[in-house]
């Protein structure tokens, strides 16, 4: 079409209907935004580990990793590629997802989460990465002493991690790993 022959910054001049007139205007043609990135401009993925707990930011090749468009996989998988044509809401936003557990004596049971979206942390939604190690910085205390990730996904699956405790078992994860930084 027309538009696709155009590129950032140009212009378009449409005609459109306005208050029963037509009317000519110049419309600036741009790059849609979308959630989840093709690519991170060959740099690597980020990552933040919360008590073993590894997320990431969506993006294609981590559902191409996933297998999201090979036959069927989960519904975990399946839930993933419903936010593939999102736009991004706000700049910096991003899908931040779980993809792994690396366990730790701390969070046995959890280990066989993976490809969920993180929701919301003690009842805040979750924006980004970035956002996410905020809200477990913050230092305003409920009073219970724990953090709460709610992840939405067909099953809506809740962990609660002691706060006590998360920079240690976060340390000793790294440290068994040999993860030289619990995020980038």
């Amino acid at each position: 079409s027309y538009v696709q022959t155009k590129f950032v910054g140009e212009t378009v001049q449409m005609k459109l209907w306005r208050n029963q007139e037509l009317v000519t205007v110049n419309v600036p043609v741009g790059n849609s935004k979308r959630l989840v990135p093709a690519h991170f401009d060959n740099r690597p993925p980020p990552y933040i580990i919360v008590a073993g707990f590894v997320f990431t930011a969506l993006s294609v090749p981590y559902m191409y990793a996933s297998n999201a468009w090979d036959s069927y996989v989960s519904d975990d998988v399946s839930y993933l590629i419903t936010k593939w044509h999102k736009s991004l809401p706000h700049p910096g936003d991003q899908a931040v997802v779980l993809s792994h557990v690396l366990v730790h004596r701390e969070n046995l049971g959890y280990e066989m989460l993976t490809d969920l979206i993180l929701d919301k942390v003690n009842g805040e939604k979750v924006r980004s990465l970035l956002h996410l190690q905020e809200l477990l910085l913050d230092d305003n205390d409920d009073g219970n002493g724990f953090v709460r990730l709610e992840f939405s996904s067909p099953h809506g699956n809740i962990v609660v991690l002691e706060k006590a405790s998360i920079e240690r078992v976060t340390k000793e994860v790294c440290s068994e790993h040999s993860i030289p930084k619990p995020f980038c």
